[in-house]
């Protein structure tokens, strides 16, 4: 298979300045969609080869030589999943064989000081060894783990107790950005105007903000659903049709997300097994835990469900003789076969999810946001962008490594707002601000904004909120009666509703 001839790739003013902004850390989307599909590699590891090998993203020899080396690597490095008995076979045979894969390390104290196994996930390899010093150099490995580029070997004198481990990584290079600077992401967005930057942001996400459905509000509520990269224990539910991208950010954007197809996982792998040591799951290793598909799910937390309810309330939970820590935020995604704008709307709106929740208050008051996904658009050909965005391996280390670190954001708006004393329960007011704190992240990162941009920010942070409010109060009124939110100015006085006209 060959790359398809590439037309002259012509620049936008965008586009401009975000290549003089940030040199070598944007990419043009048009290229990520030519090798995706190739294999099982996510975008952000397509993205950071194009990178290395595109020298010259207007040149259309260059790119077109670029993206034939990149689908080169891709075929012949990049493991599929069946080929598990053929690689080792090869790496014993032919050894070393050079593999990019996702290479995940754990320690196994038990066998003699301590031995590092690493897991190649799409070559399906296991115990396979590893240098410390290796592990030492890139934590990473310890963590999410990293796709990397390596040289495996075979050696059959490995032995611990009776059993042969002959696999051994030799080499290890990662395939993705090893350094990110926010002082320097600031200063590339202080050339921006906030429009701009909503704008790159949405082209980073790989949609094309110049296309008509996509209104302000709508480039808003797909901020929304990269909260939770920036923002810890930022749980949210997002209900909507098909086909509107709502598994993204777990999939392809960054690798500290994790989608749990059809909401299946046991208490052990997301929250702590009791093993000897204990470990801890998922909510102590990713940012974000994504229940894919949750309404048509057989998600069942009914022997589980408080656990669930302290995690999302404290972000820690006790499970036999350990506690977890951990910064993940739970998003459910689910389907909805109608538009709640049309009427049709029957007891309420988390009503679709599985029975073990449905009508569970307390559960659904921990949610922060409810994302009205029946407000995006379905994803077609002519809403993809082939214009430039953020590599997304550096945007998603930057989220994670110094985004996620800033907690004094979330109440900036006060400056400016007042939230009435009594009518805004404790959990309202810290989702509110965990919502505003994540879009402030996102689109001001510094922090600096005006008044109007608060006003902008908090606004849609109450309404996600008051979502959840609404359905609380038709699941029990007398629990939550309320069905607007107000807010004060600090300086006129006036007094600001926030109603959802029903939906």
């Amino acid at each position: 298979m060959t790359i398809p001839p590439t037309e002259q790739f012509i620049p936008d003013a965008l586009d401009q300045r975000l290549f003089a902004a940030f040199p070598g850390l944007v990419m043009r989307k048009d290229l990520t969609q030519v090798i995706r599909g190739m294999s099982k590699a996510p975008s952000y590891v397509i993205e950071f080869m194009l990178g290395k090998y595109c020298a010259n993203l207007f040149d259309t020899r260059d790119v077109r030589e670029g993206l034939e080396l990149v689908r080169e690597e891709v075929a012949a490095y990049i493991p599929r999943g069946d080929e598990t008995e053929v690689i080792k076979a090869n790496i014993r045979e032919r050894p070393p064989r050079r593999i990019i894969d996702l290479v995940k390390v754990e320690l196994n104290e038990k066998l003699d000081s301590g031995v590092y196994w690493a897991t190649l996930a799409t070559a399906n390899l296991r115990n396979v060894n590893i240098r410390p010093e290796l592990v030492q150099k890139y934590e990473r490995l310890l963590m999410a783990g990293v796709w990397s580029n390596m040289l495996v070997t075979y050696d059959d004198s490995i032995r611990y107790g009776s059993k042969t481990y002959p696999f051994v990584i030799t080499r290890l290079e990662p395939v993705q950005v090893g350094h990110v600077s926010l002082d320097e992401y600031d200063a590339g967005r202080a050339q921006f105007t906030r429009d701009e930057w909503i704008d790159a942001l949405i082209r980073t996400m790989g949609y094309e903000p110049t296309d008509a459905r996509l209104t302000p509000r709508i480039k808003l509520l797909y901020l929304v659903r990269l909260i939770p990269l920036v923002e810890p224990n930022y749980h949210m539910i997002e209900l909507g049709p098909r086909q509107t991208g709502k598994s993204f950010c777990f999939t392809e954007l960054s690798p500290y997300g994790t989608l749990l197809a059809g909401g299946q996982v046991t208490v052990p792998k997301l929250f702590v097994s009791n093993t000897n040591p204990p470990r801890a799951g998922l909510v102590a290793q990713r940012d974000v835990v994504g229940f894919d598909e949750i309404a048509e799910s057989s998600f069942n937390a009914d022997d589980d469900k408080n656990l669930y309810k302290n995690y999302m309330e404290a972000g820690q939970i006790n499970r036999g003789m350990m506690t977890v820590t951990g910064e993940a935020g739970f998003i459910f995604n689910g389907n909805l076969t109608f538009d709640p704008r049309s009427g049709a709307v029957g007891e309420h709106l988390f009503k679709s999810l599985p029975p073990s929740v449905a009508d569970d208050a307390a559960f659904h008051d921990r949610w922060a946001a409810y994302l009205p996904g029946w407000e995006l658009p379905k994803l077609t050909p002519d809403l993809i962008t082939g214009r430039v965005g953020f590599i997304l391996d550096y945007i998603s280390e930057l989220f994670h490594r110094e985004l996620r670190r800033i907690a004094r954001y979330g109440t900036l708006w006060e400056e400016w707002f007042e939230a009435p004393r009594r009518e805004w329960s404790a959990r309202d007011m810290r989702s509110i601000n965990r919502t505003f704190a994540g879009m402030t992240k996102l689109i001001f990162p510094a922090g600096r904004m005006t008044k109007d941009d608060a006003r902008l920010l908090l606004e849609l942070a109450i309404e996600l909120r008051l979502r959840v409010r609404v359905q609380l109060n038709r699941i029990n009124p007398q629990e939550f009666p309320l069905t607007d939110m107000h807010y004060s100015d600090r300086a006129t006085g006036d007094v600001v509703t926030v109603r959802l006209n029903g939906v």
